[in-house]
């Protein structure tokens, strides 16, 4: 168990910190009444919150969310940005009511999305984004000089929440550049992998970063690998082929791609 950043500051600035196991269960309720609160303010928070704590502060509950609302609702709106190509993303200010994601918007700020980008690299954009957005319009709303308006339910988008199988890798079921952004997506967590063929059995492979090749060398059939003329290994896809900058076989620390083929040379029998 480590302590978050959050609680580490609230700790050193002598705020309060309540760390409650479920807001549905013990003292919760009691405790945040008792703060006489005028608004609360939830990040990144991974629990539902019940109408009853919803309808404590006087002036109401915001949210910051990872997306522009109503698109990317739901648990993963970050990595589904990153997953479908989009060019920007951004974070939206909003009054919460009981539905996911669902209540009035009161302000937005737009982040574009590097190609580079993965998730911890946007993860970083977006919170400094929402810091300025937070902390610029607050006292906005308190003082009634923010008017929430409702969102456009009917072109809402949602993510969901990401498992392990998520990273799996099916070189017969999509092209390079969407494997690309997968990898990109999942890093650190679900991560990406795959399993490659060898001698003397199959060996599980994750993927750290790669890169999307338009085309793979003539012939090669989906899963089949071959070598780039820079000596990093090309694993064709559906469509195009991933190049592999960075893996890390089972049980091994991450290496480079031309690393990992003078390692394991027997992959490409």
């Amino acid at each position: 168990m480590k302590t978050s950043p959050v609680a580490g500051v609230a700790r050193e600035l002598g705020l309060t910190l309540l760390q409650p196991e479920s807001l549905k269960k013990g003292g919760a309720v009691d405790e945040l009444k008792e703060l006489d609160a005028d608004v609360f303010v939830v990040a990144a928070y991974g629990q539902i919150i019940p109408k009853v704590i919803l309808d404590i502060p006087k002036r109401g509950a915001l949210n910051l969310h990872g997306s522009l609302l109503p698109k990317h609702r739901g648990a993963s709106p970050i990595q589904t940005a990153i997953l479908e190509g989009d060019g920007a993303t951004g974070v939206t200010l909003m009054v919460m009511d009981e539905k996911m994601d669902h209540g009035p918007l009161l302000s937005k700020l737009v982040v574009e999305i590097d190609p580079e980008d993965d998730y911890p690299s946007l993860l970083d954009k977006l919170a400094d984004s929402a810091a300025q957005l937070i902390v610029e319009d607050l006292l906005k709303f308190i003082a009634g000089e923010l008017e929430a308006h409702e969102q456009d339910h009917d072109s809402a988008t949602y993510t969901k929440i990401l498992k392990k199988k998520d990273g799996l890798i099916d070189w017969t079921a999509e092209g390079a550049e969407s494997m690309e952004r997968r990898v990109r997506a999942f890093t650190p967590w679900p991560g990406t992998c795959t399993t490659l063929a060898r001698k003397d059995g199959e060996l599980r492979l994750k993927i750290l970063w790669a890169e999307a090749v338009s085309k793979p060398e003539q012939g090669m059939k989906p899963g089949q690998i071959a070598v780039s003329k820079d000596g990093f290994p090309i694993i064709a896809a559906e469509r195009g082929a991933l190049k592999l900058l960075e893996v890390q076989p089972d049980g091994r620390r991450p290496m480079s791609g031309d690393a990992f083929l003078r390692g394991y040379p027997d992959i490409l029998a």
